[in-house]
């Protein structure tokens, strides 16, 4: 598959390299990827529609005006993926569980009711985004910045290594577990004893 329009439906791609290659202005519907590689990969101006990626290896990958919509990742390595760069004006909605993420950038995107869970999510960003709802249940956040995003009635119980400064995050009815919400303290600058 390389710089050809392509247009797949109900089918299943399984144990496939795409490394290197491009998927630019395809089209996947209902499809599900398994151990597939996606190593610098081009999916721009391609849409990714009811499909699932599975034990996929999704690195360094251009994003830019890629549709998503009701795309699930799980059991995923994501690095380096600029999800801000997808195209946002139809019905864009991803989901992740049990996946390990690095270096993602999720700013300025609405992310209301979307799932974060079990996975490992370091060194990302959310910055000017939606998180209403958001389920990052059981989800290590090490190192990843929050920044004026609002998590109204986000679900935050047994996740870990966050650090969330509500005086820059709206945080109103949003759940946290003990003892990890002392995460909500570390930007104020104060010595808990």
């Amino acid at each position: 598959m390389s710089n050809f329009t392509h247009y797949s439906e109900n089918q299943t791609f399984k144990s496939i390299d795409f490394s290197e290659k491009s998927l630019e202005n395809c089209s996947f519907s209902d499809c599900t990827f398994n151990n597939c590689i996606f190593i610098k990969n081009t999916w721009k101006n391609s849409k990714f529609n009811s499909s699932v990626f599975k034990n996929c290896n999704i690195s360094l990958v251009d994003l830019n005006d890629c549709s998503l919509q009701d795309v699930s990742f799980i059991e995923c390595k994501v690095i380096g993926a600029e999800f801000f760069k997808c195209d946002k004006s139809f019905l864009f909605s991803i989901n992740f569980k049990k996946s390990f993420l690095r270096y993602c950038n999720f700013s300025n995107l609405n992310f209301k009711k979307t799932i974060f869970k079990k996975c490992k999510i370091n060194e990302s960003n959310f910055i000017d985004t939606c998180l209403v709802e958001a389920n990052f249940a059981d989800t290590d956040l090490q190192d990843t910045v929050f920044h004026n995003c609002d998590m109204s009635k986000a679900n935050f119980c047994d996740a870990t290594n966050y650090v969330i400064n509500p005086q820059v995050n709206k945080v109103k009815a949003a759940k946290f577990s003990f003892p990890e919400v002392t995460g909500l303290l570390k930007g104020l600058e104060i010595k808990i004893i």
